[in-house]
């Protein structure tokens, strides 16, 4: 067939991927970082085998990939015929040139007897598994698997996706995509933490027993020392079925490593740091928060939140339309940051983030690799990407002890800044990166706006406006007193807002004849989280200080002040009247 490729054009390293691949008999395996492109060298790949009658299979290992595949497919390839398979969708392969489809249901369809077809493995590390790695048929002549780093815990890659797929096509890691301008520049902050003394006597009785444990695996119980993945694999299996000995050792490692991770993720220290960062956050652009639990992600949430930024947590315990919803409000601006643990780190796609918090480390080269490619692409206005560390001084998590070797080297390598400071000094000079000045960021955590979101958080309630000035003067008076004049040029002035700022300030204020409500009951009344009537109360008043409204605003205002230091002297002089003093 005719195909037509829209809009694709392939980066250097692309073209020469999509060669090699080619020279190899159209079998191999493409690793690249998340954030270079993958995705247009699978659809290249589909182009190419469509320009010579090949029909072509996408499996994905989710709806949401499938959604992102299915839409770039469309638009890369406007005259091919594209289905989906999966989550209710039930398009055949028969009928379609491409068909994009979450592997288990591409696993049980029927597929057509006559033509070759080409394969196009998403997230091809994962068909180590044995479920995934069923899709791995002869009927597909034609093969290329993607992925940001193939390993995986387990001998999956030597045993089932290398001796399939053939060959390694390389493909570009973060130095390429830095020397090809790919990514953005990228600046890191490291972040020193100490330990409460109650938190360093229980992370040093942790790693106690996780030496221990470790050795006794290793040297009793058969596990592999290295690498890291391939131990903790073995020990997962002792735990479920090893026998008793081995099963015990192997639950007591299992139960101290995740209350290490637990321990690292959500110390004290940590979440004031990231509470006195989130006053430089609240004058940034958007930000993801990396950590390791749903606990600590949502007290990070809070915690920013309480420094008048938007925050939400996004875990896995959202369903999708709750996490679809999220996702659109954070690319709009309209939640600021996001704290997630590893639902964030593949698999979903994430609108660009200007800024990362790591609270909590990881010795996965994969997770470090996903979380740099939600921040490093490019910036329309071409600044830096930026990397906020925290780490807790003599812990895993310390460069000194190694955690450089572990996990930071893939950001280190290739940052174009790198600072290591103690938090003291750490809000200064993010702030001096990002453009604010320390006296900026003291204003805005001054603000009533950040008040109100601090009583939130601490579980109190908000009846005052969370906005001083003209604006809010003139919403009381209007709410108090039926005033035609004043009421219809307030509702002239009004007209500039949004029909949601509009109802939002009726309910608060209760203009229209209601009683005014507290933030927490305008939020029950219109459907909305307490936080989302603060910052849409705030925008609306903040617009009506622009020029074209505050001139009249201010009549208003001295209007209202002049009919209140009138009634206040009448009620002085009927005060003293002789009558009233009998």
């Amino acid at each position: 067939m005719q195909v037509e490729l829209k809009g694709l054009i392939l980066r250097k390293w692309q073209s020469e991927t999509i060669t090699r691949w080619q020279e190899h008999d159209r079998r191999g395996i493409v690793e690249a970082v998340t954030g270079t492109g993958k995705t247009a060298v699978g659809l290249a790949a589909v182009a190419d085998g469509l320009g010579r009658g090949r029909r072509a299979l996408i499996v994905v290992p989710s709806a949401g990939l499938m959604a992102q595949w299915t839409n770039a497919a469309r638009k890369a390839l406007p005259t091919a015929r594209i289905g989906q398979r999966g989550d209710r969708r039930q398009d055949s392969l028969a009928d379609v040139d491409v068909l994009v489809a979450i592997v288990n249901s591409a696993i049980s369809m029927a597929f057509p007897p006559e033509g070759d077809l080409l394969l196009v493995a998403d997230e091809v590390h994962r068909y180590g598994a044995e479920s995934f790695a069923q899709i791995l048929s002869d009927r597909f002549g034609e093969r290329i698997g993607l992925t940001a780093t193939l390993e995986r815990s387990d001998d999956g890659v030597d045993a089932k996706i290398t001796p399939y797929f053939e060959n390694l096509l390389g493909g570009c890691d973060f130095a390429r995509a830095k020397t090809e301008s790919i990514i953005a520049p990228i600046r890191v902050l490291t972040v020193s933490v100490q330990f409460t003394p109650r938190e360093r006597s229980e992370y040093q009785e942790l790693d106690s027993t996780l030496r221990k444990e470790r050795f006794i695996l290793i040297d009793r119980f058969g596990c592999r020392e290295e690498p890291f993945g391939a131990f903790l694999a073995d020990v997962q299996a002792l735990s479920e079925h090893g026998e008793f000995a081995a099963m015990k050792s192997a639950k007591r490692y299992l139960s101290a490593f995740s209350g290490r991770k637990a321990l690292l993720a959500t110390s004290k220290q940590k979440l004031e740091i990231l509470g006195k960062i989130g006053g430089v956050l609240a004058l940034g652009g958007r930000t993801i928060v990396f950590s390791e639990t749903k606990d600590s992600c949502h007290a990070a949430a809070r915690e920013l939140v309480g420094r008048g930024v938007e925050a939400k947590a996004f875990t896995s315990d959202l369903g999708r339309d709750e996490r679809t919803a999220l996702l659109t409000s954070f690319a709009q601006g309209e939640v600021a940051a996001l704290a997630a643990p590893r639902v964030l780190d593949e698999g979903i796609d994430v609108p660009e983030a200007d800024l990362a918090v790591i609270m909590a480390s990881s010795r996965s080269r994969r997770q470090m690799i996903q979380r740099m490619g939600r921040v490093v692409r490019p910036k329309a206005d071409g600044r830096a990407a930026t990397f906020v560390v925290l780490y807790m001084q003599g812990s895993i998590e310390d460069p000194a002890r190694g955690a450089h070797e572990d996990f930071l080297s893939h950001l280190l390598d290739v940052a174009d800044v790198i600072v290591d400071q103690p938090s003291a000094e750490a809000v200064s000079t993010l702030a001096g990166w990002i453009g604010v000045s320390p006296e900026q960021v003291r204003e805005t955590q001054r603000a009533p706006r950040v008040a109100a979101l601090r009583a939130l958080n601490d579980g109190f309630d908000v009846h005052t406006p969370v906005k001083v000035g003209d604006a809010a003067t003139v919403l009381r008076a209007m709410a108090s007193r039926g005033d035609v004049p004043l009421t219809d040029r307030a509702l002239a002035v009004l007209s500039v807002l949004t029909v949601r700022q509009l109802r939002v300030l009726a309910t608060r204020f209760g203009l229209g004849g209601a009683p005014p409500r507290s933030v927490r009951d305008t939020a029950r009344s219109l459907d909305l989280a307490p936080e989302a009537i603060v910052r849409i109360e705030d925008e609306a008043l903040t617009r009506l200080t622009h020029p074209d409204t505050a001139e009249v605003l201010a009549e208003l205002a001295e209007l209202v002040a002049r009919r209140h230091r009138g009634r206040s002297t009448d009620h002085a002089v009927a005060g003293s009247h002789p009558s009233r003093n009998r």
